[in-house]
């Protein structure tokens, strides 16, 4: 059945970075004031391992060159109106876990940049430790955080 606007999905990268601790890199994002995970478009052409690294610097600073973990992929229906999207779309997310490779404070500010949608937010960054509660995430983060949970777990 066509519903007569069949949105495309767009493709996304997560980055689930964690420290020394088992610890999560999480921020605050000042547009919608809910916790979120570094995440982004991936840009044509790019693929979602160059997109993670990308929206990682972009969103907290952090330029992470070591390994990889993919955390598989999650599908999210974004409702219009939710962070910054005018239109009703599928997601899909490809999660990748990072270990952070120095220690980084435990709290920090970063100047987002290379959206127009978020240049010079600035997003406060802290950590989510493995107990800590996650209502003030939405739906999608709640589950990507979740899956961290079971690779720390597993590992």
């Amino acid at each position: 059945m066509n519903d007569g606007g069949c949105a495309t999905t767009v493709l996304k990268a997560c980055a689930c970075l964690v420290d020394a601790r088992g610890r999560l890199l999480v921020f605050r994002h000042p547009g919608d004031g809910n916790m979120q995970l570094p995440k982004g478009t991936i840009e044509p052409g790019e693929s979602p391992e160059v997109a993670v690294r990308r929206e990682l610097l972009e969103e907290s600073g952090i330029d992470h060159v070591g390994e990889l973990q993919s955390l598989g992929t999650l599908h999210r229906d974004c409702e219009a109106g939710t962070e910054g999207n005018t239109l009703r779309h599928p997601q899909l997310w490809h999660l990748f876990l990072m270990r952070a490779e120095a220690p980084l404070p435990e709290t920090f500010d970063h100047v987002a940049m290379g959206s127009p949608e978020e240049d010079g937010l600035v997003f406060s960054f802290s950590w989510l430790a493995q107990g800590d509660d996650v209502e003030n995430f939405t739906l999608p983060y709640r589950q990507a955080i979740e899956r961290v949970r079971e690779a720390l777990l597993a590992a």
